[in-house]
């Protein structure tokens, strides 16, 4: 007798009667075709009934170990694919869970499995073109019958005829052999889905997996479980605890729903290892969590340290530490060294170095985290140029002005405080070519250009006398720290004060301030935030004073922008006027009081300007800073 080891799971589902009716294809003159394959469970005993399109000759193998019988039908092909489709009996009330027929591979020999759930004796005979399987109920066929007609998810056919595949859910065109899935499932997509996927899906309740459709009752864990599995298409293992019943009817839902459905219902966990399922109990699961977390406690406890030391070059030792002892190393963000006396991290002023001893899993990790945070800080040039441009300047500088990445791109900034200098800084699309009130007008697109152009253009406009650069300075700052230019002009400023019923006319000296101040932060994608705050002091005469009183008109420009390295940021809007008086005429009889008018005369100039500030950042360090731009 020969032994046959053939294990396979299937898709539950009641029904009174299984069978597959094919039509018979023409086979050669010397091999018999497999045409249907049946199982019949409305009798006792219940038989698997295997029919051919002529006589077949069969051998039968009893495999008691794994309760299987095996029919070998020698000099036979199945018919077609739909004669190879397996046939679940799990839910049924007979001894057969399953019956499995296919080709096997390189052969004239149709081989059909019987699982049994118990070791029985069945018989087998043949008539005609028919070879008859017999194995005993559990139940009469009335009773068998009765159970099936009360089942609400029972078949809808009639309770005693054959039942085909499709009316079971299953896929007629499955190919021989291969796992059985639900209809739903072999017509979704055929990648296998990740089991990853599914230990996010519990966190998130976000399920992503092909759809199937089950509908038992009075099942099986285990068995649900099975088919689950290989809908999904990952290894399943369960243990002697994992029990019960479940009856479902579920329509079209995905895989990965179905089975937290299952868990949750029976009160089940589920923890994964690689590719493989594991499913057991909460109380198991978390039992041996906690047996595993004190059992690498004590190897911890009594593994050799090893120590090392990390030189600082930028970032503060104190600091890192903080981060290591809370993510990297034993002392478990928290606990004292006392804690576990083993495992320390201390931090040596004088070489600004970190000392660490701890098991070389943990050394490693702090490694690799002092790598990442120990960078250098972002040092960020910041060029400005400050011009003081003739109100008819933008008649003359009509044209195209634009500078691209690293050379700079020009970025056009809101007024701040009340100071509209929209319109006079670079000039919309619409008005590009249209002369008036603003620095220069522009075309209606930004091209790039070579990265000295603004430079060259405001040099050749100073050489024709339309604008004067007031100041061009340069610095570096740190990333997040303020940097501070300051241009200022001494005014004398009148005061009076009384002392002692005296009045006393005093003066002091204070600056008029063209300031600039700029905080850059940096960015992860190697932009430059800035903070900017413009403030341009003039000397004034004060309002209902003498000539000689002056005061200090002050205008300032509050912003925040964002802008590439190596582009050109221009702020504008900051209006300035001076008035100058022009005599001519006869000396000494132009003086003349009443009649000094008839031979000369005074005209006041009022010339007016605008105020302009180019400010370009650039990070120095990108590559060794980690910027990421």
């Amino acid at each position: 007798m020969k032994i046959h080891s053939i294990r396979r799971a299937s898709l539950a589902t009641l029904v009174s009667a299984v069978v597959f009716s094919l039509s018979p294809s023409a086979g050669a003159a010397d091999t018999a075709n497999v045409t249907k394959v049946e199982f019949i469970g409305t009798k006792n005993p219940n038989e698997v009934v295997i029919t051919g399109d002529g006589p077949l000759t069969f051998e039968k193998s009893d495999n008691t170990q794994d309760r299987q019988v095996v029919i070998d039908i020698k000099g036979a092909k199945l018919a077609n694919k739909n004669a190879g489709l397996r046939l679940d009996t799990s839910s049924f009330d007979s001894k057969v869970s399953l019956v499995s027929p296919y080709q096997v591979e390189g052969q004239d020999t149709v081989r059909v499995v019987v699982q049994l759930r118990d070791a029985v004796t069945t018989t087998v005979s043949q008539n005609g073109k028919q070879i008859r399987l017999s194995i005993p109920s559990t139940q009469s066929s009335n009773s068998a019958q009765n159970s099936t007609a009360a089942d609400p998810l029972a078949a809808t056919g009639p309770a005693t005829g054959p039942a085909t595949g499709n009316e079971m859910g299953l896929d007629p065109l499955a190919p021989a052999g291969a796992p059985l899935t639900p209809a739903s499932a072999a017509k979704g997509s055929k990648e296998i889905d990740k089991l990853s996927d599914f230990a996010s899906s519990q966190e998130s309740k976000k399920f992503i997996g092909k759809h199937i459709t089950l509908q038992v009752r009075d099942a099986e864990a285990v068995d649900v479980f099975r088919l689950i599995g290989e809908a999904s298409g990952f290894n399943i293992i369960m243990g002697d605890e994992v029990k019960g019943k479940l009856t479902l009817s579920l329509v079209d839902v995905p895989w990965d729903l179905a089975l937290d459905t299952v868990l949750g219902t029976l009160r089940l966990g589920a923890e994964r290892n690689g590719n493989v399922l594991r499913i057991s109990t909460l109380a198991n699961l978390t039992s041996q969590k906690e047996e595993l977390l004190k059992a690498k406690k004590a190897s911890d406890a009594t593994a050799p340290r090893v120590t090392r030391i990390f030189p600082i070059s930028y970032a503060k030792p104190a600091v890192l530490v903080a981060i290591l002892t809370k993510f990297g190393n034993s002392l478990n963000g928290g606990a004292t060294p006392d804690a576990n006396a083993q495992s320390l991290i201390q931090v040596d002023e004088r070489t600004n170095s970190i000392v660490v001893r701890d098991l070389a899993d943990n050394v490693e990790r702090m490694k690799k985290l002092i790598e990442l945070l120990d960078t250098q800080t972002p040092q960020i040039l910041i060029e400005a140029k400050i011009v003081d441009a003739q109100e008819g300047f933008g008649k003359s500088f009509n044209g195209k002005i634009g500078i691209g990445r690293k050379a700079g791109s020009v970025t056009q900034v809101a007024a701040a405080n009340g100071v509209d200098f929209s319109s006079s800084l670079l000039g919309s699309a619409s008005t590009a070519s249209s002369v008036g009130g603003g620095l220069f007008g522009l075309a209606g697109n930004i091209s790039f250009l070579d990265g000295g152009l603004l430079s060259s253009l405001i040099n050749v406009a100073e050489s024709e006398n339309q604008v004067k650069i007031v100041s061009s300075p340069k610095t570096v700052v740190l990333n997040k720290e303020t940097a501070k230019i300051v241009q200022g002009t001494p005014v004398l400023i009148p005061s009076t004060s009384v002392q002692n019923g005296a009045t006393i006319n005093t003066s002091s000296v204070q600056e008029a301030l063209l300031s600039l101040e700029v905080k850059p932060t940096v960015t992860n994608d190697g932009n430059v935030l800035m903070e900017i705050k413009v403030t341009n002091d003039t000397p004034q005469g004060l309002v209902g004073g003498g000539a000689d009183q002056q005061g200090i008109a002050t205008r300032n420009i509050i912003t925040q922008v964002v802008t590439e390295s190596g582009g050109t940021l221009v702020i504008g809007g900051i209006y300035t006027q001076s008035d100058s008086k022009r005599s001519s005429g006869i000396p000494y009889l132009r003086k003349i009081p009443i009649i000094g008018a008839l031979f000369g005369s005074e005209k006041v100039d009022t010339t007016r300007g605008e105020l302009f500030i180019f400010i370009t950042p650039r990070i120095l360090n990108e590559k060794e800073s980690g910027i990421s731009g």
